[in-house]
């Protein structure tokens, strides 16, 4: 698979402020925003949270729970999860261990995604919400997250993974909506991800204090750079919810202060 590069132009401000890696925003997050409140679930109207420091120590816990399997640097992992922090685990997993993490989605019937683990030949396959699918080549367990926060672990742990971090491999493969007829698959490297995000939240003028409530499905380009890795270069807090039908029932009750959408969802929002 080849994929030519893009050139886009970065004001100058932004670039001597820019990260090398998404796994240098895990550091950062870790050291500025440690027991601040990082995700928040919302689920039948109750609140689960979880701070940075419990889901960076989380997500190094998996980190090596993969590699304990025999996943590698460079090897890709297929992943089918519902819109959940599980998901989140496993994403920031794939960065902290530099496998090329392919989010497939968990809406797609059995047999579409099964074609695609066929062709992407991933290396692992993970189901972070238990839903079992064919032609995997390993058994990879999904995540039962724990939240440690032993602070010392943590940070000697992301400073090792740091170090090993090339910022230029690939680190994600995205698929498109397939309006062409078949979805196109496009690498991205963490430096990339990480300039994105950063170069957003530069325009739309995101705040550490800002709450991001998060429907849309991580697996997409839009939610995953516009929810998560936004909130990760500010230390913000990501309202997850699950269910589509409660996100007002959620508006409520977390007051969000940045929403994602398209046109039609924030006309519903209106309505309601």
């Amino acid at each position: 698979m080849s994929v030519a590069p893009l050139s886009v132009p970065v004001p100058a401000p932004l670039t001597a402020t820019m990260p090398a890696a998404l796994v240098d925003l895990l550091r950062a997050r870790a050291a500025d925003a440690f027991d601040r409140p990082a995700v928040m679930t919302w689920r039948d109207g109750a609140i689960d949270t979880v701070s940075w420091g419990g889901l960076i120590g989380t997500a190094l816990e998996y980190a090596r729970v993969l590699e304990a399997h025999g996943l590698g640097r460079g090897d890709r992992l297929a992943h089918v999860g519902p819109h959940a922090i599980e998901w989140i685990v496993v994403d920031l997993a794939c960065l902290l261990s530099g496998l090329v993490h392919v989010a497939l989605h968990d809406d797609e019937p059995a047999t579409v995604l099964e074609e695609r683990i066929a062709w992407l030949a991933p290396r692992g396959c993970v189901a972070s919400g238990g839903r079992l699918v064919r032609g995997l080549r390993a058994t990879v367990p999904r995540p039962r997250p724990s939240w440690p926060v032993d602070r010392e672990a943590v940070f000697t742990g992301l400073d090792d993974r740091a170090a090993a971090c090339d910022p230029d491999a690939p680190a994600a493969i995205f698929l498109s909506s397939g309006t062409t007829g078949h979805p196109r698959a496009v690498v991205h490297s963490q430096r990339a991800l990480a300039w994105n995000a950063t170069a957003s939240c530069a325009v739309f003028l995101d705040d550490p204090r800002d709450v991001r409530l998060s429907w849309l499905p991580l697996a997409h380009a839009y939610a995953r750079v516009g929810d998560l890795y936004t909130t990760l270069v500010r230390g913000g807090a990501l309202v997850v919810v699950g269910d589509r039908r409660q996100v007002l029932d959620a508006c409520r009750a977390t007051a969000p202060t940045v929403i994602l959408g398209v046109p039609v969802f924030f006309e519903r929002i209106a309505a309601g």
